[in-house]
């Protein structure tokens, strides 16, 4: 009982004196819980939305309707697919609408704007609506490709570090560079095979189709996977503590989790809730496979979610470098 007493003591002085994990097992469910209270905490959350393409007259005699969203669009064309794939109830142009004859959202709407504005020609758009396990798929392996990248290489440095492999690999002629590059490659190519297989097979289950070009998921699933991968060596470039570390990468994690379009869509949702969630690499992954899986989308109409993956990896490893303790 002595030995059990003295070994529980030691470890919690270990946990004690090491003051950056305790400080970020305090600090991080308190930070969770007002991030999730500030994004999520909406008691009058709009029941339907409806695309605006240009300036509406007909838009007036809507806005003082409750628990209807107003969403608008530059481009008539993005307004329309919205509307045929049942992701926007109904679209408004000029002096007319679009709705999908299919949906019982866009049914419902379309009764309550001929109320207000009874004059509106109506076009119908024909379209599926996409499956839930559609939408869901990318956002469901872009999670595990963020635990695999992030947790993978994060704990294999910090236990590098602390057994003092790092210390022998810097007697030899390696630069900083050169190893986080390694440990980089590895993972990328691990986490890019093990996804590619898992996502095969849950489209041969569900019968999933892919309208775009497969090779442009492979190039957006190994650009978000090298950008989660970075960003996992930037937080253990420098880190002595597994637990420190464990904090810094839910520090990262949750926010990709609940803001990068893994389980809902940030459709209509508050600007700066969009802004943070275009910071983050997952959002624009998920983003760029949804759309070349669901909507057929070319190079040119991801290359905006591409670029910002493609710098990200570039400024997270050059700062990992330049911060890179070998003990």
């Amino acid at each position: 009982m002595n030995a059990l007493l003295a070994l529980i003591h030691a470890r919690n002085l270990e946990f004690g004196r090491d003051k950056s994990a305790l400080g970020w097992s305090l600090l991080f469910p308190l930070v969770l819980v007002i991030a999730l209270t500030l994004v999520f905490d909406d008691d009058d959350k709009p029941l339907y939305q409806i695309g605006i393409v240009g300036p509406q007259s007909a838009v007036s005699a809507l806005r003082d309707l409750r628990h209807i969203e107003l969403i608008p669009y530059a481009d008539s064309a993005l307004a329309k697919h919205k509307v045929a794939r049942h992701l926007v109830d109904l679209a408004i142009e000029g002096d007319r609408y679009w709705v999908n004859p299919d949906s019982a959202r866009g049914y419902i709407v379309e009764q309550l704007l001929l109320a207000r504005a009874p004059n509106l020609t109506k076009q119908t758009i024909q379209g599926q609506a996409v499956r839930h396990v559609e939408w869901l798929l990318p956002g469901i392996i872009g999670m595990n490709m963020m635990f695999s990248a992030l947790y993978g290489v994060g704990y294999v440095v910090v236990r590098y570090r602390r057994t003092g492999v790092l210390r022998r690999m810097q007697v030899t002629p390696l630069k900083p560079w050169q190893f986080l590059t390694s440990q980089l490659l590895s993972r990328l190519g691990t986490i890019v095979a093990t996804s590619a297989v898992v996502f095969t097979l849950v489209c041969l289950l569900f019968s999933i189709p892919i309208v775009g070009n497969p090779l442009l998921l492979l190039l957006t699933t190994t650009l978000g996977s090298a950008a989660m991968i970075s960003l996992g060596l930037l937080v253990a470039s420098k880190t002595r503590s597994e637990e420190f570390s464990n904090g810094m990468l839910n520090l990262f994690s949750w926010p990709m989790m609940l803001l990068s379009g893994i389980w809902f869509s940030l459709e209509g949702s508050q600007p700066w809730v969009r802004t943070l969630a275009d910071l983050l690499p997952l959002t624009h992954m998920n983003d760029a496979n949804r759309a070349v899986i669901i909507d057929g989308a070319g190079l040119g109409a991801i290359a905006h979610h591409l670029w910002p993956l493609a710098l990200f990896t570039l400024l997270a490893m050059a700062l990992a470098s330049w911060r890179f303790r070998w003990n």
